[in-house]
């Protein structure tokens, strides 16, 4: 059973930016946090306090922070680069083949690279029949890859 705890380097991050022993974080504070300890910009920290605010109650709890920690974490800046090369060229959404070429020197939990056969499933799932593929499916994915083992 996963555990319900941050782990303590992650506690730490969380505590410097709580008032009062209260276990949130305002808005302010979320950003001040993603910018300062993930290295994100401003208009990065922005996006993922709006997709990490999951109730949406302009606050980050600590659960909701576990998501963003668990998900991404110290990876969180790898992946707006990554995401920067795939739609570079393009829209805001990047193709099937450029997904290819970004994600395939992503390396995973294990620290090796995707098989292709995987990484290949792993993309046509992600970007389905329209083939097309924006930063929430991004997201998914790139975090699918840096969590796996394989």
């Amino acid at each position: 059973m996963a555990s319900r705890k941050l782990p303590p380097e992650a506690q730490k991050i969380f505590d410097k930016y709580c008032h009062n022993f209260v276990m949130r974080l305002k808005k302010e504070d979320a950003i001040k946090m993603f910018t300062s300890d993930f290295k994100l910009s401003e208009k990065q920290a922005e996006l993922m306090f709006d997709i990490y605010d999951i109730d949406k109650n302009g606050q980050l709890s600590q659960w909701e922070f576990k998501q963003f920690y668990t998900n991404l974490g110290e990876f969180a800046p790898e992946l707006f680069e990554a995401f920067e090369k795939l739609k570079s060229g393009s829209n805001e959404e990047g193709e099937f083949e450029k997904a290819w070429d970004v994600l395939k020197t992503v390396k995973n939990a294990s620290g090796e690279v995707t098989k292709d056969a995987d990484l290949e499933s792993l993309i046509k799932a992600a970007v389905g029949e329209e083939k097309k593929m924006d930063f929430g499916k991004f997201m998914n994915l790139f975090s699918r890859i840096k969590q796996s083992r394989s």
